[in-house]
């Protein structure tokens, strides 16, 4: 008989899935207006009509995962790019 586990490290996709996944989905919306070369209306209704399918793209990802550490990687990457255009676009700062 096979003992081979599904995945690895339980607690950490755990983690991925259900915090990371959540906030970075919730960072992306505003993030994502400052780059959509749409009209200012477009610019706000496609981010938030993008969560249903950015957030479970995410959260799947973070158990299909290879490794348990590349989806944290990535949704800290994520986090930390859109919270930065967040903030130069409320500061009015240029890039």
């Amino acid at each position: 008989m096979n003992s081979k586990k599904t995945f690895t490290a339980t607690r950490w996709r755990h983690f991925n899935g259900c915090v990371l996944t959540l906030i970075a989905a919730v960072v992306m919306i505003p993030g994502m207006t400052t780059y959509i070369p749409f009209q200012e209306s477009e610019q706000i209704v496609l981010p938030i009509m993008l969560f249903p399918i950015i957030w479970p793209i995410l959260f799947i990802y973070s158990y299909m995962a290879e490794k348990a550490w590349h989806p944290f990687v990535l949704m800290m990457l994520v986090i930390i790019t859109h919270a930065l255009f967040s903030y130069l676009a409320l500061t009015g700062s240029s890039t």
